[in-house]
């Protein structure tokens, strides 16, 4: 069975209640939040009692996969599709650059404002911070939040030490000042109290959106930069757990959860609102991985697979969880389904309507068999069903992992099934002519491109023209 009921109630509990035909949707994404880091995810450490309650009242994603790193991530998110295909980079996004999602893609905003949805993104947009590539040019009505992550900024600001420890000495060019903004206004230069700030900020600008659209369709990407370096816990969180700055933070994040189901309880949209939860990759160092291999910017399990929640109280039945192969690409379709419009048809979509699967429907098909691990611009890795072959790159040699018996990667099994190997092996040589296995494909669409970037702050603290408060 792909989705099943824990604690002894019957598989496959349908629905208890009919479907809204435009329901509200949110995201909710953690950065850099490990797979055991939270409670239903297996954390031992870290206090989670929303998302624990989540998880009763939803459904796990065991098998729900991002990508390596930030941007790469986001922009699956954004438009259903292989990172390589609609951002293909080697890396992630930096300020001032050339370059960003393009304003041709089609991004799961756009594709609900075609049904009459006020949509806004709260927090780390992190897909190009150049006019051209902002949120509001990709569909959002509204942008509260940072442009990218959180430790991109100058030394002297204190974006490159945790909460309390020395400011760290560099050589060399800074990168600018980190901007908050709101829409297209820089609201302030981002200092340690703004960065203990942010969760509180975001968590009530997310609510306010709430409240302020409760009488219409809403699409809510709440996108944390909380778990990120540098840590920066709140200043009533701070110190609170026994286990150090990044438990303070995740514990915040987690309240930072409660209040906005809370307010969705609260304003009667719970029974008209699916909420996700996820991670924009695997954890870092920092966090906790258990039980899989590897960690943040690595095509192993613990660099992708991401702790992944689906609620929706009469919809999703409660206690549930699925093995089932799905991911950031998947989010896309499925919204679009489920507001009665269509995926883009001018481009390919890698992601498909899970819906079926967090439904937990009787017969509810596979969302897929194979799905392929890119790092940047480079095939790393193939699953097919339980089975995952990590391709001979560079100097690492193939090896092969039978993943419901070995999650953690531990043993490679290339020798003992040559048959499986060669399976694997011509399903990656399949995308030789679509994403391929290295380098440009013929599948990649075109990067968004300015011909000059500038900071949205100078290195000398002046604002951007056109950026400045009103």
């Amino acid at each position: 069975m792909i989705c099943f009921v824990t604690g002894g109630l019957p598989l496959n509990v349908p629905a208890t209640e009919p479907r809204p035909a435009k329901p509200n949707f949110i995201v909710i994404n953690i950065d850099d939040l490990g797979y055991a880091d939270i409670g239903p995810f297996g954390s031992t450490i870290h206090r989670t009692p929303h998302l624990d309650r989540m998880a009763r009242e939803g459904c796990k994603l065991t098998s729900f996969y991002a990508a390596p790193v930030c941007s790469p991530s986001r922009a699956a998110l954004m438009t259903g599709c292989y990172p390589k295909r609609c951002l293909p980079i080697p890396h992630v996004l930096f300020p001032e650059g050339v370059h960003g999602l393009s304003p041709k893609e089609v991004t799961v905003a756009e594709v609900l404002k075609t049904q009459g949805y006020a949509t806004a993104i709260v927090g780390k947009w992190h897909l190009g911070d150049q006019p051209e590539f902002l949120p509001r040019q990709q569909g959002f009505d509204l942008h509260f939040g940072l442009p990218y992550s959180n430790d991109m900024g100058p030394a002297e600001d204190g974006v490159k030490s945790d909460l309390g420890k020395p400011i760290p000495q560099t050589k060399g060019p800074s990168q600018p000042p980190l901007p908050l903004l709101r829409n297209e206004t820089v609201i302030r230069r981002v200092l340690p109290d703004d960065q203990q700030a942010l969760v509180e900020w975001y968590t009530r600008e997310a609510i306010d959106f709430i409240q302020q659209h409760r009488d219409q369709p809403f699409f809510l990407y709440l996108a944390h930069n909380a778990v990120h370096f540098p840590l920066y816990p709140g200043k009533k969180w701070a110190n609170r757990s026994p286990h150090g700055l990044y438990a303070d933070w995740v514990e915040e994040t987690d309240w930072s959860v409660g209040q906005v189901l809370d307010t969705l309880r609260k304003t009667g949209l719970d029974r008209k609102t699916l909420v996700l939860f996820t991670s924009d990759n695997g954890g870092t160092q920092r966090g906790k991985n258990t039980p899989l291999r590897g960690f943040k910017s690595s095509t192993y399990e613990g660099g992708m697979r991401v702790p992944t929640i689906a609620w929706w109280p009469g919809q999703i039945p409660a206690g549930s969880s699925s093995d089932a192969i799905v991911g950031m690409i998947d989010v896309l379709p499925t919204f679009a389904a489920l507001s009665g419009t269509a995926v883009p048809t001018d481009r390919k979509i890698d992601g498909v309507n899970i819906w079926p699967t967090l439904a937990g429907q009787a017969n509810a098909p596979v969302p897929r068999q194979t799905f392929y691990y890119y790092r940047g611009l480079t095939l790393e890795a193939v699953r097919h069903g339980d089975w995952k072959l990590h391709l001979a790159v560079g100097k690492k040699a193939a090896a092969l992992y039978h993943l419901k018996t070995d999650i953690g990667e531990t043993t490679d099994v290339s020798a003992q099934h040559p048959d499986i190997v060669r399976q694997l092996t011509d399903l990656a040589q399949a995308m030789k002519d679509d994403l391929g296995l290295d380098g440009p494909a013929p599948g990649s669409r075109e990067l968004g491109k300015v011909d000059k970037a500038l900071p949205l702050i100078d290195r000398n603290g002046k604002i951007r023209e056109g950026f400045e408060p009103k």
